[in-house]
């Protein structure tokens, strides 16, 4: 009896030495028990377990893995909901660009970007085998975003119309004008962003002037939207001026994208067969 009062005065003690304990001795000394108590833990663990089962029935436990299993279901399929939503949106807008256009539009998706160039080339899910063709347009539900310029079987690299080897016959729609849109990659911004050159001086630019393909040269339909003027300024020989162009089409968050075939729409189609 008196062996145990003196276990227990000297367990006090003890307890009350570690609380009184400088802040790095206690962490140490915490973690000597802890990795001391570590070959006990797992059949602890082991214990507690058991006991769980003692209060839940099998008919329970099954209940829970299937509850589990369905509200995993849910999730998923919610996911793929709301990326469908996403898509369909997308292609909603596209039905309203496809009136005017009287080619067919091929839908893909880009599966690569290139990482040394961000901003001007993607690679897409589409290719020879799906009728596309060098040169061809692509574009997205805002505007223009870009051609073909490399082809595979299965696959096709687009390069981005910010890209300053990019060059598109273009004019702007308010003051029917033309010029030659090139694209200028990133500005101090970091917003992707073209130049128009050549455009003439006689003509009065205002910002928000929408800029549009102009079909010359036969590689871009016309009227697609490239973009909006953001200012304007007498280029280097005066005799022409120049502007700087925000593209509509939001080249970081491109997904899905349409290539314009050089085959006729489906209504172009029906009506010349009639």
């Amino acid at each position: 009896m008196r062996r145990s009062f003196y276990i227990l005065i000297l367990a006090g003690i003890l307890i009350v030495v570690i609380i009184n304990l400088p802040g790095s001795t206690t962490a140490r000394v915490s973690t000597f028990l802890r990795d001391a108590m570590l070959p006990l833990a797992r059949p602890m663990a082991h214990v507690l377990t058991l006991g769980q089962g003692l209060f839940l029935d099998e008919s329970q436990t099954a209940n829970n893995v299937q509850l589990l299993s369905e509200i995993a279901q849910l999730r998923l399929e919610l996911r793929q909901a709301q990326a469908l939503e996403q898509e369909n949106r997308a292609l909603r807008q596209m039905l309203g660009l496809s009136a005017h256009i009287d080619r067919r539009l091929i839908a893909a998706e880009i599966i690569v970007r290139d990482v040394n160039a961000w901003w001007q080339t993607a690679r897409l899910n589409k290719g020879l085998a799906d009728g596309i063709a060098l040169d061809m347009a692509v574009i997205t539900p805002e505007g223009l975003a870009g051609r073909i310029i490399r082809i595979s079987r299965n696959t096709s690299d687009v390069l981005f119309l910010v890209d300053p080897a990019c060059r598109i016959s273009a004019r702007l729609t308010r003051l029917d004008a033309c010029g030659i849109v090139r694209g200028q990659g990133m500005s101090w911004r970091g917003q992707a962003s073209c130049r128009m050159d050549f455009i003439s001086k006689a003509v009065q630019i205002m910002p928000g002037d929408e800029v549009i393909t102009s079909g010359l040269g036969g590689m871009y339909p016309p009227g697609l939207v490239i973009g909006h003027v953001e200012n304007v300024r007498l280029d280097h020989s005066g005799l022409y001026q120049s502007a700087d162009i925000v593209p509509t089409s939001n080249f970081r968050s491109l997904d899905l994208m349409f290539v314009v075939s050089r085959d006729e729409g489906p209504q172009d189609a029906k009506a010349e067969a009639e």
